[in-house]
Formats: C-alpha cells, sequence, structure tokens
C-alpha cells in the first residue's frame, strides 16, 4: 500500500486545513437564494431550475403584494356597507364585525344573551352581580348597536366578509409559498454547491508515493 511521503504529508495538512476555506463560498450561493430563490442555482449554471424557482417567487412576491392590498380594500367595503346600511361606526373591532354578521340587529343579540344569562346566573346559580356583570361585558348598548335595513343588505356583507376571509388565507398562502420557495432553493443550492465545488483523491507518483489532489469543477 502505498504510503505519504514526509515531504507531500506538509501539503497533505495543507490541503486538509484549507477544505473548509474553499467551502465559505458554497454558503454564499444559499445566502443568494434565500434573499431571492433561484439566484444561487443560476450562479451556477443551473439556469432552468433557477428560473423556475425565481419565476414562482415572482409570483408569489406579487400574489402577497396583490391581496394585501385586496384585504385593505375589503375591509373598507364591509366596514361602509355596514355604515351605510346597519349604522354601524366605522373602525369597530373584529369582534363586533363578526357580531353584526351573525346577528340581524343588536336588540335580538342583546335578547339571546340576557336569556342564556338569566337561565344561568338568576334561575340555576342565583348571582344578580355575575348576571349584571356578564350582560356589561356581552352586549351592544349606545354607538355599539346595529340593525340591518333589509336582508339582502344584511347578506350582501356576508358575502363581503367571506370575500374578505379568502383573501386573507390566499394573503397567507403566498406568504407560506415565499418561505418555502427561498429554504428549498437555499437547500438545492446548497446541494448543487457541494457537487459543484470539487473533489479530492489520492494519486500514485512516480516514486511510489501518493498526492492529494483537489479537483475544482467550474
Amino acid at each position: 500500500m502505498a504510503i505519504l511521503k514526509p515531504r507531500n504529508l506538509v501539503a497533505v495538512l495543507l490541503i486538509l486545513l484549507s477544505l473548509p476555506l474553499l467551502a465559505i463560498p458554497r454558503i454564499a450561493y444559499s445566502a443568494a437564494s434565500l434573499a431571492l430563490p433561484g439566484t444561487g442555482e443560476l450562479l451556477q449554471g443551473e439556469n432552468t431550475r433557477g428560473g423556475i424557482l425565481l419565476g414562482i417567487d415572482l409570483l408569489s412576491i406579487y400574489a402577497f403584494v396583490e391581496t394585501d392590498q385586496q384585504i385593505d380594500r375589503q375591509r373598507d367595503a364591509y366596514m361602509r356597507h355596514a355604515n351605510l346600511f346597519a349604522g354601524v361606526p366605522i373602525g369597530m373591532p373584529n369582534r363586533h364585525y363578526q357580531a353584526i354578521q351573525d346577528y340581524p340587529s343588536s336588540s335580538y343579540y342583546n335578547d339571546i344573551q340576557e336569556m342564556m344569562a338569566r337561565n344561568y346566573y338568576l334561575i340555576y346559580n342565583y348571582d344578580p352581580e355575575s348576571y349584571a356583570d356578564y350582560m356589561a361585558r356581552n352586549t351592544y348598548l349606545g354607538d355599539e348597536t346595529w340593525n340591518w335595513q333589509n336582508d339582502a343588505a344584511w347578506n350582501e356583507y356576508k358575502n363581503q366578509r367571506k370575500r374578505h376571509q379568502r383573501t386573507k388565507m390566499s394573503h397567507n398562502l403566498a406568504l407560506g409559498m415565499m418561505l418555502f420557495n427561498r429554504a428549498l432553493s437555499a437547500l438545492d443550492s446548497a446541494i448543487l454547491s457541494g457537487k459543484n465545488a470539487g473533489t479530492v483523491y489520492l494519486a500514485p507518483t512516480p516514486d511510489q508515493g501518493a498526492m492529494l489532489h483537489y479537483q475544482l469543477n467550474f
């Protein structure tokens, strides 16, 4: 078996010590892919894979920005609709807008809350103080009240809220796709850079020794 000669041992050690330095550029490919998917592949000559990942990211970014703008427009639209047809002040908490979606009027909602609270706090457990506290926290009074003018306006509001929820889901999906695409591209770039970085191998020398070689791939 060929044995490394002393003069070659130093070269072997130097090469082994330099291998971590040779790997440093590989990090740049993954970093580039994290910033913009596909760039790590493009830098390594994988134009098809890089172009596909880059195209997916551009579409995801467009969908993310577009749905973000739609969310704001749709929120403003259903708030104005509720203000016009149910007398709801603009800018109420989301909990309020959900109740407006589920009940035709605040008086109807309050009647249900009163019935449940009366049965629990006054009939089964006589506790007038807790009853009053529950009613204060779970009923709508004053500016919080609403009353839909007709079923058509109420149904249109429900449809607006449903569209708003679907847009929010699409917005979150676009964000998830952006994150997943970056992770996938970074991993793919790291694997490619490992394959393309080069190979280390031993080759015999004429004097029965061995030489460690590192072949760079371009």
